[in-house]
């Protein structure tokens, strides 16, 4: 159909006038002329302030000043570059070991950083935007209300591949989406029992599934798979209940489960079958079928000394798998320190192969009447001064979070503490504890990658920190203790580098529920601002590379989980 045309009064059809649109040529713009390859080279040197102000000039302007290399290059000279200058000997490096080239396509982690699953390029503009937002602590925070009544026992609450899993006694095993904000999965508990641990496995992440272990207080755990594309549970096993008391920490990587009872029983199963042993005492390797519906017990350790809080975990190497458990260990003197033990696995048989422990004390044996104290001519010194014992000591943990290489303990006083773990073929030590300073209320919750990045929430308030941990210890600052009473604490300057390490997270005042519900997280009334943030309690924190979930219950009893999103 023709395009219509205006009528005029004298009723003949005239056509409207066509402006051709023309643009004049800046003679100060030796720019546009240039090809994109130059464009981009010159665009290479510029500032970020720069390059986003090119970003506004056009759509070509628009597409260089975002090309994938030059926001790459920026990325490795602010987050990859320093880290890598902390690489004991790396400054006496040659320069072009530490100069960044495109041709490089890989440098520390940067395979990590590629979108799992799909092999897409990585977005570097967007990757630069989120560790900046990081490293100020800027992002967004948004409510997902879960609960109505306060839990007990308490929620549980774990976040793997942007699903949070929670758990408890009336609700039962839920699953959170934190792209759309809603809950994607239920399954009821009224029958299976009060869940006092939880687990995630996220091996299954590539295929769209998540592996759950539960432990209940009857003693007994199951295992479920969380189909996240069919949005459902299926239990997979449910382990009878025992007479050894409940189950108060749990770890899962399939086909391996962790357990430890409140009495200190701690047990390691496994979903893979026995091998056959001929008559000559031989082991026969027979290919598996799939995976056996009963677990076999591989090996059930009664401890005395370790006390709660606990942490459980199961990693894999080239040669063994490595079941592990962090604990707090009573000091004969006085205080507490960490204690690790690690039970090696054959990852062909599934057979214990050894066990080793260790302390973040120091090893040997040493007198309480040290020389220094029992031999008048030493002066004035007391034993409790120069006892080595006195170093690590401190109060109990409320929490502790391990990810090897890392231990990091939360305390009543305020402050955390960071162990630094060392595993080889022959050998495990835990380095003396480093205090971390900057929370000003006591801390309740706090996890830690192997990175060495943290987060840690506060028991009342509103604040919430990230830390940068990794190349943080080291012998000469690994410990806060000395054999004078004078240096008991740090100096004021170790301190302040220190409490540098961590950001507070300063989320911005635009909030919005699941449910489109605005809530006002400015200063508004400070009065009552003040008054909420008292009766709010965080009672667990975990995190992933964009997001931070904080578990909040109000003092009305309402639950909710606090999403800090980075991006």
């Amino acid at each position: 159909m023709p395009p219509k045309r205006r009528r005029s009064s004298t009723g003949e059809h005239t056509a409207l006038p066509v402006f051709k649109r023309t643009r004049t040529q800046d003679p100060l713009d030796h720019l546009s002329d240039l090809s994109d390859e130059l464009l981009i080279r010159v665009l290479h040197n510029l500032p970020i302030s720069s390059l986003l102000q090119c970003q506004r000039l056009s759509h070509r302007f628009y597409r260089l000043a975002g090309d994938s290399q030059i926001w790459k290059n920026l990325y490795y000279n602010r987050f990859v570059l320093p880290r890598a200058l902390r690489i004991p000997r790396m400054r006496a490096a040659p320069d072009d070991a530490l100069h960044f080239s495109s041709r490089r396509s890989k440098w520390l982690d940067d395979n990590t950083l590629l979108n799992r699953g799909e092999g897409k390029e990585t977005n570097w503009k967007r990757q630069y935007k989120l560790r900046y937002n990081w490293s100020v602590g800027a992002c967004e925070v948004q409510e997902i209300h879960v609960a109505d009544r306060p839990s007990v026992p308490s929620m549980l609450v774990r976040l793997a591949e942007g699903v949070v899993v929670t758990a408890d006694k009336e609700d039962g095993l839920r699953a959170w989406s934190l792209k759309e904000k809603e809950l994607i999965a239920t399954y009821s508990m009224k029958e299976e029992g009060i869940p006092t641990c939880l687990a995630v496995d996220e091996q299954e992440s590539g295929t769209g599934g998540l592996g759950i272990v539960l432990g209940f207080e009857d003693g007994g755990w199951g295992t479920w798979r969380l189909d996240i594309a069919g949005k459902e549970f299926k239990r997979t096993y449910r382990h009878p209940a025992s007479s050894n008391g409940l189950l108060s920490a749990v770890a899962y990587s399939n086909p391996y489960v962790l357990t430890i009872t409140e009495e200190q029983l701690l047990s390691l199963y496994s979903f893979t079958a026995a091998p056959p042993i001929e008559a000559d005492g031989s082991l026969v390797l027979i290919p598996l079928l799939g995976q056996p519906s009963q677990p076999r017990l591989l090996a059930s350790l009664k401890s005395h000394t370790s006390w709660p809080p606990l942490s459980l975990s199961i990693r894999t190497t080239a040669s063994t798998i490595i079941a592990s458990i962090a604990y707090s260990l009573p000091i004969y003197l006085s205080g507490y320190t960490i204690g690790l033990q690690e039970l090696h696995l054959s990852p062909i048989t599934g057979l214990i192969s050894s066990s080793r422990l260790t302390s973040a004390l120091p090893q040997g044996f040493s007198s309480l009447l040290s020389p220094t104290s029992s031999s008048p001519s030493s002066g004035t010194s007391t034993p409790t001064q120069s006892h080595p014992f006195n170093q690590g000591i401190g109060s109990r943990p409320t929490t502790l979070s391990y990810s090897h290489p890392y231990i990091l303990a939360t305390h009543p006083d305020n402050t955390l503490t960071l162990y630094l773990c060392t595993s080889t073929a022959s050998s495990l030590t835990i380095t003396p504890g480093t205090k971390l300073w900057g929370h000003t209320s006591s801390v309740s919750s706090a996890e830690i990658t192997p990175r060495g990045k943290a987060v840690s929430v506060s028991t009342r308030g509103n604040e919430l920190r990230v830390w940068e941990l990794e190349g943080g210890l080291s012998s000469s600052s690994a410990s806060t203790s000395t054999s004078s009473p004078s240096k008991l604490f740090p100096s004021d300057k170790r301190r302040r580098k220190l409490e540098d390490r961590s950001v507070w997270i300063r989320p911005e005042p635009k909030s919005s529920t699941a449910s489109g519900v605005e809530i006002d997280e400015g200063r508004g009334k400070e009065g009552e601002q003040w008054e909420e943030e008292i009766e709010e309690r965080k009672r667990w924190v975990g995190f992933d590379d964009e997001m931070v979930i904080v578990l909040k219950e109000s003092g009305r009893g309402t639950q909710a989980l606090m999403v800090y999103d980075f991006t």
